[in-house]
C-alpha cells in the first residue's frame, strides 16, 4: 500500500514540476532582477537557460541595476536573443578586465581573470556577443578599468545585431565588431572612448548616434578587408568631445576620426555634425600602414558634414580620403550596407 502510495505520489509531482521546468527553460521571455523579484538574478544565467539554436526569439528582460559580478558572454548557439533594460541610464552590465603584461593569460586583474574560461575570456570584453540576431534595447555597457590598456566594452561576432538606445562605455578599444562581413545597427545610442574605441572588420552602421570622444585618441581603428564594400557608417551622428578625461593631459589635445589598423579600412562619415575639437587632418597618422596614404583601396569618405570641425581643407592628403558627391552618398543607405545576401532589414521597433 505505501509503496503504491509512494509512486502515485511521484507520479503526480511529475506531472506538476516537470512540465513547469521544461516551460520556464523553453518560455520567451525570462526576467533578471538583482533584487531577486525576477526569474533570475545575474544576466550569465538567464542566457544559459535559453535552450540551444532555439528558433524564436527570447527576450531577457533587465531590471535596473549595476550588474557588474559577472563577465558576460552569448554563445554562438543562443541565436535570436534580446536583452530589453528597464532604463538605459540604469540598466548597466559592467565588468573591469583589462589586457596586460604578466596577468593570467594576459589579462588583470589575475585574480578575476581567473573565474571565467574558454570564448568568455578570449578578451576583455564585459559583453561578448556571438550569437546571431542579437539585439539590445536600453542598456550600458561598459567596461571600467580605464586607461590602463585594452579594455572592451563588448566583442562582437556575430551577424545581423541590432542596438537601440544603449550606451557603450570606456576606454581604450570600447567596441570590437571582431568578425570580417558580420553586420551590427545602431540607432541612437551613445559610445565613449578616447583609444580606437570602434575598431575591427565588420561592418557597422551607426545611426543618429553620439560619438563622444575623450582628446588625444582616434575614434575608429577599422580593418575591413579589400573585397568587403562597407565597413563603418556614420549617418546622422554627432561627435562631441568631453572633459575630465580620466587621463591626465588629454582634455588639451584634439582627437581624430581615426587611424588604420589592418587591411584596407572603410569609412564614410555622412549629414554629421563634427564638434571644434576634431583634428583637422582627420587620419593624421598612417600608423605602421605605409600605404594607407596612397592606396585608393581606402575609403575614408564624407559628406554634408556640419559644425567647426567639418572643414575637409585641413584633412590628411591621402588618396582615399575625400569628400563624396550626393549620389555616392546614396550606396551608404541602411538598406545598401547592411542588406546583404539575405536582405536583412534591420528595425528600430
Amino acid at each position: 500500500m505505501k509503496k503504491s502510495f509512494y509512486k502515485w505520489a511521484v507520479c503526480i509531482a511529475c506531472m506538476i514540476i516537470v512540465p513547469n521546468y521544461l516551460s520556464a527553460q523553453t518560455k520567451d521571455k525570462i526576467t533578471v532582477a538583482i533584487d531577486g523579484s525576477g526569474d533570475y538574478v545575474n544576466i550569465q544565467a538567464a542566457v544559459n537557460a535559453v535552450p540551444a539554436e532555439k528558433a524564436t526569439r527570447t527576450m531577457i528582460f533587465i531590471k535596473n541595476g549595476l550588474y557588474n559580478t559577472e563577465k558576460i558572454i552569448v554563445p554562438a548557439d543562443k541565436k535570436r536573443i534580446t536583452f530589453k533594460g528597464e532604463n538605459r541610464e540604469k540598466t548597466i552590465l559592467s565588468y573591469h578586465i583589462f589586457d596586460c603584461t604578466g596577468g593570467l593569460n594576459n589579462k588583470c586583474p589575475a585574480e578575476d581573470a581567473a573565474k571565467w574560461e574558454g570564448q568568455n575570456i578570449r578578451t576583455s570584453a564585459s559583453v561578448t556577443i556571438q550569437g546571431d540576431e542579437f539585439r539590445a534595447e536600453n542598456i550600458t555597457f561598459q567596461n571600467t578599468a580605464g586607461p590602463v590598456g585594452q579594455a572592451l566594452a563588448v566583442f562582437i561576432t556575430s551577424d545581423k545585431n541590432t542596438f537601440i538606445n544603449c550606451n557603450f562605455l570606456g576606454y581604450q578599444d570600447t567596441m570590437l565588431l571582431g568578425k570580417d562581413g558580420t553586420r551590427s545597427y545602431f540607432k541612437n545610442c551613445m559610445i565613449l572612448g578616447r583609444t580606437d574605441y570602434i575598431y575591427g572588420g565588420g561592418i557597422g552602421y551607426f545611426d543618429s548616434c553620439e560619438i563622444r570622444s575623450y582628446g588625444g585618441g582616434w575614434i575608429t581603428a577599422p580593418s575591413t578587408p579589400k573585397d568587403q564594400k562597407y565597413g563603418f557608417v556614420f549617418n546622422k551622428c554627432k561627435l562631441t568631445f568631453i572633459g575630465n578625461s580620466p587621463r591626465v593631459n588629454d582634455d588639451k589635445q584634439p582627437f581624430s576620426l581615426g587611424r588604420p589598423w589592418h587591411n584596407y579600412p572603410k569609412v564614410a562619415w555622412l549629414n554629421c555634425e563634427m564638434s571644434k575639437e576634431l583634428n583637422p587632418l582627420g587620419w593624421p597618422t598612417t600608423w605602421r600602414m605605409d600605404y594607407a596614404s596612397t592606396s585608393s583601396d581606402l575609403h575614408l569618405y564624407e559628406y554634408n558634414n556640419k559644425g567647426e570641425g567639418a572643414n575637409m581643407t585641413g584633412r590628411a592628403k591621402w588618396e582615399g580620403l575625400k569628400a563624396i558627391s550626393a549620389s555616392e552618398a546614396k550606396l551608404y543607405s541602411v538598406e545598401n550596407v547592411l542588406n546583404g545576401s539575405d536582405n536583412w532589414k534591420p528595425s528600430a521597433k
